[in-house]
């Protein structure tokens, strides 16, 4: 009723008495229905707060979750801790864009890169970073994970931030239906074991990133023995797992020896 009516919490509230046109009834009902026939409200209303930004999102883009804000802030410090100017920054498979704008929102001296393998999330991530005013500041990317960046910004990145596909192809009946219905099957799924992408990632990055800097990566339930199990020891070093909310390790800090 809020997104139909252009009204914020408050208003609802103060406003509850008031009657509405018909058409607005009926648009009302018909936003009801397809939330009942399982379609996220996310994609109903086009928005997602994220990192205390709204972003615009679309059927061609995951939603933000919540877990991947811890990934922002892992960034976020350890970027602030690389060196006092202008770090250089991509976020690959950038999807909404959530993650580069709120990174580049929260460091204004950052350079940030973003990738996708989709151009119509590029168009969304562009859109949301014009809408957040650092639209000048990242410089969006057509191509497949870290692979544009590797040649033309070799051994340059301070820091990748990475929330890869990594469902596991075979297991789609363990998502919720309004996910497996509705969110884009190539933002989702990472192959049998849902770590092709993860796999990839931890093989090319270095290519891409300085010696000393950061990858910051979002793995999925139950991956975090099989993903540590994949770090090549002359490559990197875990520096950091941290935990989401329901104490599952989520986000993996990285460091390039």
């Amino acid at each position: 009723m809020r997104h139909v009516l252009g009204f914020d919490q408050a208003q609802l509230i103060i406003r509850t008495n008031e009657t509405i046109s018909v058409a607005r009834r009926e648009e009302f009902f018909d936003l009801v229905q397809r939330r009942a026939a399982g379609e996220p409200t996310q994609y109903i209303t086009g928005h997602q707060e994220f990192f205390a930004l709204d972003f615009t999102v679309t059927r061609d883009v995951l939603i933000p979750r919540p877990e991947t804000e811890f990934l922002v802030q892992r960034v976020i410090e350890h970027a602030r801790a690389v060196r006092e100017n202008a770090p250089i920054i991509a976020d690959v498979g950038t999807g909404s864009g959530c993650i580069a704008v709120a990174i580049a929102v929260n460091l204004p001296d950052a350079r940030v890169i973003a990738t996708d393998v989709s151009a119509p999330a590029l168009l969304v991530a562009r859109a949301n970073a014009e809408r957040h005013g650092v639209s000048k500041r990242i410089q969006f990317i057509e191509g497949d994970l870290v692979e544009p960046l590797i040649g033309a910004e070799k051994e340059s990145l301070d820091i990748i931030a990475a929330n890869p596909p990594y469902v596991p192809s075979t297991s789609p009946n363990l998502l919720p239906r309004e996910v497996r219905e509705h969110e884009p099957p190539v933002a989702l799924y990472g192959g049998a074991d849902g770590l092709d992408h993860i796999r990839r990632l931890l093989e090319s990055a270095p290519q891409a990133l300085k010696s000393g800097g950061y990858m910051v990566i979002e793995i999925g339930y139950g991956q975090i023995e099989e993903t540590t199990r994949l770090l090549d020891p002359a490559a990197w070093e875990l520096i950091e797992v941290t935990n989401d909310l329901q104490a599952i390790p989520r986000i993996l800090t990285l460091r390039r020896k």
